[in-house]
């Protein structure tokens, strides 16, 4: 599954500012979207489709006045040389974005394929978390791992140094809170006779942090370059694969 995140990004000061979307890495390349390519940007509902335009595209004031039409811009693919990142990378901005149902702030997902990258706003009730990668202690050996970090976890009971258990079923993991005062020993006890695990919510820059290990992740099916939807109610945390239907594709 050809995904990548992202999110609508501030540009300019916050008294004068206008939302943007920006790609970057090299992966644009094995897409076609080298640098120096033709991007045509359209809004779609709750998201934006951006096209390769090759090199028989005819008359360029005729694309122009068609993207026009469609609310869209034509951009260009840049080449990105920043310490932290590089490779060729395209920004849309503007209010056309409010268009699409975006605003500052919103999570983007993104479907891509050869000459086409598809853009969807990510549902309220939901969060896309990458795996990453983390070395096995003993042997080095690169395991799955996810960070769960955020105030939004102190919206659904998550608060610092709440006790949860972790559930692991195939292709999914679910991670339930204990606000209510409970006995230690007796949710270790209740987390052993369920094969569960116990994981303390910690704080990572004052917000409240998850990580689900690699043993977590792998029992559940989970390998290096997935997606865990986060599905969140008060208390409760699914973690599944992602399914691109859900967000609109």
């Amino acid at each position: 599954m050809n995904i990548q995140l992202a999110n609508v990004q501030r540009n300019g000061r916050a008294d004068n500012s206008r939302p943007r979307i920006q790609f970057c890495g090299h992966w644009l390349n094995e897409l076609g979207f080298v640098t120096g390519a033709l991007v045509q940007s359209i809004p779609e509902p709750n998201g934006f489709s951006f096209k390769l335009c090759n090199e028989n595209i005819g008359s360029y004031s005729e694309l122009f006045r068609v993207t026009r039409e469609k609310g869209g811009t034509l951009i260009r693919v840049y080449l990105v040389q920043e310490r932290t990142r590089e490779g060729p990378g395209f920004v849309t901005t503007g209010h056309h974005i409010y268009k699409a149902g975006l605003k500052i702030g919103d999570a983007l997902v993104a479907k891509t394929e050869a000459g086409l990258i598809r853009v969807r706003k990510v549902p309220e009730n939901m969060r896309l978390i990458p795996v990453a990668r983390e070395k096995h202690p003993r042997t080095g050996e690169p395991k799955p791992r996810a960070f769960l970090l955020g105030n939004w976890l102190n919206d659904i009971g998550f608060t610092p140094d709440t006790l949860t258990t972790v559930a692991t079923a195939p292709d999914c993991i679910t991670i339930k809170a204990h606000m209510e005062p409970v006995v230690y020993s007796d949710i270790v006890r209740f987390a052993r006779l369920n094969k569960m695990k116990l994981i303390q919510v910690s704080t990572k820059d004052g917000a409240p942090l998850i990580v689900v290990s690699g043993s977590c992740a792998e029992k559940a099916g989970f390998a290096l370059g997935d997606i865990f939807c986060a599905k969140m109610e008060q208390g409760i945390i699914k973690l599944q694969k992602l399914d691109p239907v859900e967000c609109g594709f």
